[in-house]
């Protein structure tokens, strides 16, 4: 079993490759990319956030307000990518709607985390 620092750097690590991947993706121009993903372009942003935000949650749990921190994390990176596809790409395009969609995933995580830690709290 991984002690806690180990566990700790795994999630780290897992957290910044995803949002590497995330920016990455965002910024490449849209016909370059293979049309993979879960069909919707808002559904695609809200999954990639989420899942950053319950990474993020990972790295940051010894902390007692993680997933506060997580949910910060996923929105900052959503408002991130919005305005570097507004600055610096030309196929791209930042819309209200992607933040939207990324607030959604964020907050979704959000809230389950923190029922699961009221939950544990009254266990």
């Amino acid at each position: 079993m991984l002690e806690n620092n180990s566990r700790s750097l795994v999630w780290t690590a897992l957290c910044l490759a995803l949002t590497i991947l995330i920016l990455t993706l965002s910024l490449l121009p849209g016909d370059s990319l293979p049309s993979t993903g879960l069909g919707w372009d808002k559904l695609n942003h809200a999954a990639a956030i989420a899942a950053v935000t319950l990474l993020a949650f990972l790295t940051f749990r010894p902390h007692g307000s993680a997933a506060k921190a997580a949910l910060w994390y996923g929105l900052a990176l959503g408002v991130l990518i919005e305005i570097l596809q507004a600055l610096f790409t030309i196929s791209r395009s930042a819309e209200w709607g992607d933040l939207l969609a990324d607030l959604i995933g964020a907050g979704s995580v959000f809230c389950v985390l923190t029922l699961l830690q009221r939950r544990w709290k009254c266990a």
